[in-house]
């Protein structure tokens, strides 16, 4: 005899399935840019509305019949035992989504721990001054750093520097395994102030099963609205979390 399945197993699959699907249709929205930056959190509440519903459509159905294994409601004194396949079903979801919700919530990655080195000066082939900069990651996980800048002393100002530009973007980015070393060159400044070279920088950004986990459930959480103090990390600026800003020491002119 063929096992029957419970409408409760519908309800849990059109859950998990919009769980899923949500939010891969809200990075679409963004990363294509079909709305503006200020609209995409109204974009959020009718995602969260089908995620609510998306269950409750499950139960309408199956109690019509209308779903494979569910049969119309009309005796009061049907069988509603659950079946094996449903609690098999049943188990493998909530590990699933257990290890989910456990590695999403894992405390962020600190701030990332890294050398930042000035191994001197050299001259391009058309002569302009240029300065070697060596960048070591101290941390025991990746980090992507990108978009180096100088900074330059500045007491006066409340920030203590003031940003300087050369006039030419240092497009110079890194992949960093822990302990990986990596150097770029930069125009230096002409000013006779001190300088520093900052740096957006992204922690734990290894390529593992982990992280991958970790980034799919915390953007379905966002998606149907199960995480709202993440909010303000949504990818609406191009970035799943803002990166951290790090600062190299202070390299005298003289140098």
């Amino acid at each position: 005899m063929k096992t029957k399945l419970h409408t409760l197993f519908w309800m849990i699959i059109f859950a998990a399935a919009t769980f899923c699907l949500l939010p891969a249709i809200f990075a679409v929205i963004v990363f294509t840019q079909l709305v503006s930056d200020t609209a995409v959190a109204f974009v959020l509440w009718p995602m969260r509305l089908i995620f609510i519903a998306s269950p409750w459509i499950a139960l309408f159905l199956g109690m019509r019949g209308v779903l494979p294994g569910t049969e119309p409601v009309a005796d009061p004194d049907r069988n509603t035992t659950i079946s094996k396949p449903l609690t098999l079903a049943v188990l493998v979801i909530s590990m699933v989504f257990t290890l989910g919700a456990w590695m999403a919530f894992l405390p962020p990655p600190a701030r990332p721990n890294m050398s930042v080195t000035l191994l001197g000066y050299t001259n391009d082939p058309a002569g302009t001054r240029l300065a070697q900069i060596a960048v070591t990651n101290l941390n025991p996980t990746t980090i992507y750093v990108y978009q180096p800048r100088i900074e330059l002393q500045a007491p006066a100002d409340p920030r203590s520097y003031e940003n300087y530009f050369s006039g030419v973007n240092c497009p110079w980015h890194s992949l960093l395994a822990p302990g990986a070393a990596d150097s770029f060159t930069i125009p230096p400044p002409t000013n006779p102030s001190p300088w520093r070279v900052s740096f957006y920088v992204y922690p734990d950004r290894g390529r593992s099963v982990k992280n991958a986990i970790k980034s799919a459930v915390r953007i379905s959480c966002v998606s149907v609205g199960l995480w709202p103090r993440l909010a303000n990390q949504l990818p609406i600026n191009g970035a799943f979390r803002h990166p951290y800003n790090v600062e190299g020491d202070w390299i005298q002119r003289d140098q």
